[in-house]
């Protein structure tokens, strides 16, 4: 029998269709694996947020803990000040008249001694249970009550303890009632998205804080049976966990808790599952969507190959010459139709290139789909500010965007740009999502010197110029110039000599005195470098520093400081002359604790020096994070070494980081007193009192105090009449050289 011949168009068209089968069959494997692995990432990142933003509560309700808890302290001072031997009579006559100027959200203070006679602010006395109030036993340093309902009050309240302590013997304790509702509206009174809001168990399960307020002071325990064992009573017992339980409703949910340190209370946040299983619904969808996307695919491989191939090259035609969200230029197109402009032209121009301060920021926390909606508006507003002008306008990645305009003059064309300045800044408030544009500008002149790629080399001046503005906030653009060209340039220099600089020993050590307040004598000195350039003369750290830690090159300089201060300390005890403990920095690079501690060993252990010799400078507002400076800090504790934090108080969260880190000497930046002295060297009163409260806080935290930027005596007077240990600055000497600190010591010594 003669066997049937298959046509070549049917052969055709049957391999097609087999090809496009087999691709989709390996599309929906991939996409399926690849969904899923999507979503399982996207629900630990989900619980990765939760737990992240669950922190960020636990420490906002633990620091207002901790305002409280320095209230507390701060009345205990006062008593111990005012009333001998904790004479309850004279507490209560204390009390009483601090009564009117208590924390707004203190419903009341009292004193409770060991029988359980209560003396409160108000004036009343009442009869308190001891073993209610375990602080009577001095056990512990403060302690924080259930929440409940005191007499003759209708709002829910709990206490915060401290006891007082005279001759090794408990005397009392000294209390605060707090308002719940005044404590919430502080802490944890928000809501995240659609999410439920964070609620707040005491010891015993009961809600301190919760979205309803009639749940406040209650417990919860699920009518199901599975999950009786998951109630509030449970979670306060139990340590950290997430569960799945059951919500008044009868609905599942995830809860997710987290202790509060210093306390036995626990902050808890309760997810639906509905919100979960909202995420794998996306899979569903996505599996559908690739099947029909298939079979479309598939119908256009077999009956419209060649049209399907003729759009996708138009489609990347139009990708190449317009961004697909705003229509305007890419940045390529945009520099091919600059420089036709530019080309033999004897015009003035002006390049802007524009951006959204912090738009990383903006994209991470509204989502993709509001940052793109953010960068539409914006590049409508850049087309409206100069539709009336003779320019183009392009798009390049993210949020820049590039302007040449063909102006008449400088002047004018400044002129005109800052009064669109204003109506940008209006606009960009009243938008959805607040936004600050910042602005890079150069221009080219008919006699420019600007060689090779004009249009590039003056995206590159505006960009430089608008990087000069990035940390400052109040200013919206900056014009490049012949001084930021001077800056680039010597900074060139800089990074092109910093090595054989250091090679050559260019860079040199000085040291300024710390001195006692107590004798005016010498009992220190902090390490300076500076560098004494064949090229560019003596420079200040100001100049060099900042681009150092830019580069990275500042490691490098501090272990030349480092081994240059071991060097001149151990001549000194070679020599059996006098010598003091020299404090040396350490960058905000030195990220790495083991490394950091490695290299500094290394070199400290070439000279014969004791540890107590050398003290450690870190900075408060380090880069690093607050784990690694603390790790640093105990293992230099470890080697022997002291550790000072510098500028203290110049950062955000100096209290925060004494709780953590263990530094043993506090230097306070010169600016609490250069902002704070008038022209006759004497300090305003809120100043001084201000300043005294930072003393006695330090005392307190038995941390050593050096005031940086003394420079009058009536600094130096005041300095020493509230206990400040040491002082350094201009009222007692400059930065010396070695030879010249030599002298210093033998005099002051």
């Amino acid at each position: 029998m003669k066997k049937k011949n298959i046509s070549p168009e049917k052969a055709k068209f049957i391999s097609t269709l087999l090809v496009s089968f087999t691709f989709m069959a390996i599309v929906l494997t991939i996409s399926s694996l690849y969904t899923r692995r999507m979503l399982d990432n996207a629900k630990a990142d989900y619980f990765a947020t939760i737990e992240t933003t669950l922190e960020g509560f636990e420490k906002i309700v633990s620091l207002q803990l901790h305002e409280y808890k320095n209230y507390l302290r701060a009345y205990q001072i006062d008593i111990e000040r005012s009333v001998k031997n904790y004479d309850p009579q004279k507490i209560f006559e204390f009390l009483k008249s601090y009564n009117d100027t208590r924390h707004p959200d203190f419903l009341d203070f009292y004193y409770m001694t060991p029988d359980g006679t209560a003396y409160l602010s108000d004036g009343t006395i009442a009869q308190m249970t001891p073993k209610k109030h375990p602080g009577i036993t001095g056990q512990s340093e403060y302690y924080i009550s259930e929440i409940y309902i005191p007499p003759k009050s209708n709002q829910y309240v709990f206490g915060i303890e401290k006891p007082l302590v005279h001759n090794n013997e408990v005397k009392g304790v000294l209390g605060i009632s707090v308002i719940a509702s005044k404590f919430k509206e502080r802490t944890t009174g928000y809501k995240i998205g659609n999410r439920e809001s964070f609620m707040l168990l005491d010891q015993k399960g009961v809600f301190v804080i919760h979205p309803r307020n009639e749940i406040i002071g209650l417990k919860y325990t699920p009518t199901d049976k599975r999950f009786e064992n998951t109630g509030t009573e449970s979670l306060a017992k139990n340590p950290e966990q997430t569960i799945i339980s059951q919500a008044d409703d009868g609905s599942q949910i995830y809860l997710i808790t987290k202790k509060i340190p210093d306390s036995t209370w626990t902050i808890s946040l309760k997810i639906s599952m509905d919100e979960i299983n909202g995420i794998y619904a996306i899979q569903k969808k996505s599996e559908v969507s690739i099947i029909l996307f298939s079979i479309i695919i598939i119908i256009a491989l077999v009956f419209a190959e060649a049209k399907l191939l003729d759009f996708f090259q138009k489609k990347q035609i139009i990708a190449t010459v317009y961004d697909p969200l705003t229509g305007l230029w890419i940045r390529q197109r945009f520099e091919t139709e600059a420089t036709k402009m530019l080309r033999n032209s004897r015009a003035k121009f002006m390049l802007i290139e524009a951006d959204i301060r912090g738009f990383k920021f903006i994209n991470q926390n509204y989502g993709e789909e509001a940052a793109d909606g953010l960068i539409l508006h914006f590049s409508k507003m850049l087309c409206k500010a100069i539709e009336n002008n003779h320019s183009i306008i392009g798009r390049g990645f993210a949020d820049h965007f590039y302007i040449l305009i063909k102006v008449s003059s400088v002047h004018n064309a400044m002129n005109i740009f800052k009064k669109e300045m204003e109506i940008f800044a209006n606009e960009s408030k009243s938008y959805e999502i607040p936004f600050f544009p910042k602005f890079g500008i150069s221009f080219l002149m008919p006699d420019s010197e600007i060689t090779g790629n004009k249009i590039q080399s003056l995206i590159g001046q505006a960009s430089f110029a608008k990087s000069t503005i990035k940390d400052n906030l109040l200013t919206q653009y900056s014009v490049y110039n012949s001084k930021l060209l001077e800056k680039i340039n010597e900074e060139r220099f800089i990074e092109g000599h910093m090595q054989q600089a250091l090679d050559d020993r260019e860079f040199f050590v000085m040291y300024q005195p710390k001195i006692s307040l107590i004798d005016d004598k010498i009992v220190g000195a902090e390490a300076l470098v500076r560098w004494n350039s064949p090229k560019l003369g003596l420079m200040t750290p100001e100049k060099f520093i900042p681009l150092f830690e830019k580069n990275g090159f500042i490691t490098k300089l501090d272990y030349y400081v480092y081994e240059e201060v071991f060097r001149f300390i151990q001549s000194r005890l070679t020599k059996k002359l006098p010598v003091v403990p020299i404090s040396v920095n350490m960058s905000r690079n030195h990220n790495k604790p083991e490394k950091f501690i490695h290299d500094f060993m290394e070199i400290f252990n070439r000279y014969s020096i004791p540890a107590n010799l050398v003290q450690i400078e870190i900075l408060e507002r380090s880069v690093m994070d607050n784990d690694n400076l603390e790790d640093i800090t105990k293992k230099l504790h470890k080697e022997g070494f002291t550790v000072a934090m510098d500028d203290f108080g110049s950062g955000e969260s100096s209290l925060n980081m004494l709780t953590k880190i263990p530094v043993d000497v506090l230097k306070f930046d010169r600016e609490f007193l250069n902002s704070s002295t008038d022209s006759e060297g004497c300090i305003d009163k809120k100043s001084e009192k201000f300043i005294r409260i930072l003393i006695e806080l330090s005392k307190n935290l038995e941390k050593q105090t050096v005031f940086e930027g003394v420079e009058t005596q009536a600094q130096r007077d005041f300095l020493r009449s509230i206990n400040c240990d040491q002082a350094q600055g201009f009222f007692y000497s400059k930065p010396l050289s070695e030879q010249d600190f030599v002298q210093f010591i033998k005099l002051h010594s």
